[in-house]
């Protein structure tokens, strides 16, 4: 064979290589749009439309049994928002969405301050463009649990309250349902922006976002869901812990930590199968990390953030999940870079 036949045939098999690279993480990623994150933001619309409903009830017939009813719509579409808490990416993104969602950790009670001020005048949620200049503090699951679990309102006594909670339910479930909608209409990669003189190809470049999201998230749980609130490393102050007036800290990190083992088995080929043919050893060290998370989150008590356990008790007990939980960051970190994955700074590590 002449050595220009020998060129021509070892870059066609280099071709060839790349494509079905570029192919496998094409499959990859249209998996993890259309059988988790399109899936779930249905859920999460969903709940969100339910709990809206649930609040107009609520208002129209103020009484204990609809605010238990309001109360448990609202876990349920918590519940469907962890799952894609880890995703700060595509429409989310837009119009500050993230952050309206879940406004944490408010140290200074912006919320309830602001909450306080529109239940002086819920007319003024109805004027033209209040929503797009409202605070975020005040446009998602963090005012609405204030709302139905603060002392200082009362939605079944005070109509102006209620009113607050119906007006931001509604545009809460409006902003989901907007999420849904765009992710239904569109590609993980159109919400990608390469960089000038790039070689990857746009799928590979999502992936490695997507793992990024993933890995930051992890920072989120063990650092400000976990180590914050009980004192890990200073000062405990419960107050920290996300969504702690509707008791509903443990239940969100064990929805997290779930998540992750979804994420990794997700679609044909996943994430995982690929991992096993490329690096079979970090694969299923990282399989086992993160069965070990969910297993340790499942064995604190339920009134783990709760009940009357000293600050040591609370990190004696707290000890193996935040080991696992790193050692879960160090094998994901140490997989995807085997794998030519590129993790750069973590934008959400720490408090």
């Amino acid at each position: 064979m002449s050595m220009t036949k020998k060129a021509l045939t070892a870059t066609a098999a280099l071709l060839a290589a790349s494509s079905a690279f570029a192919n496998q993480w094409d499959d990859t990623l249209e998996q993890m749009q259309s059988q988790y994150i399109v899936p779930k933001y249905e859920s999460f619309s969903s709940s969100a439309n339910a709990l809206a409903d649930a609040t107009a009830t609520l208002c129209a017939a103020p009484n204990s049994a609809n605010l238990a009813t309001a109360k448990q719509a609202f876990n349920d579409n918590l519940a469907h928002w962890q799952q894609v808490q880890w995703l700060n990416f595509g429409p989310v993104t837009y119009f500050m969405r993230y952050y309206a969602y879940e406004y944490w950790p408010d140290k200074k009670g912006v919320t309830q301050r602001q909450l306080r001020t529109l239940s002086m005048d819920p007319s003024t949620m109805t004027t033209p463009k209040f929503w797009t200049s409202a605070s975020i503090a005040v446009r998602g699951m963090t005012a609405i649990e204030s709302l139905l679990y603060h002392g200082d309102f009362n939605v079944i006594r005070k109509p102006s309250d209620c009113e607050v909670l119906e007006a931001i339910s509604r545009h809460h479930a409006q902003t989901t349902h907007d999420v849904l909608t765009q992710w239904q209409q569109s590609k993980a990669t159109d919400w990608i922006f390469p960089e000038e003189g790039s070689t990857e190809s746009a799928e590979h470049l999502v992936v490695e976002l997507l793992v990024q999201q993933w890995l930051e998230h992890m920072s989120v749980v063990k650092d400000a869901k976990l180590e914050t609130p009980i004192g890990y490393k200073g000062q405990p102050n419960l107050k920290l812990a996300e969504f702690y007036r509707s008791e509903q800290s443990l239940p969100a990190i064990e929805t997290n930590l779930k998540a992750y083992r979804t994420l990794y088995h997700l679609g044909q080929p996943s994430l995982f199968d690929t991992a096993m043919a490329e690096q079979p050893e970090l694969a299923q060290a990282l399989e086992a990390a993160l069965a070990d998370n969910v297993k340790l989150a499942l064995q604190l008590p339920k009134d783990y953030f709760t009940g009357q356990y000293t600050q040591a008790e609370r990190v004696e007990m707290a000890k193996p999940l935040v080991q696992s939980i790193s050692n879960s960051q160090t094998q994901l970190t140490n997989l995807v870079t085997s794998m030519g994955f590129q993790i750069g700074f973590n934008s959400r590590d720490g408090d």
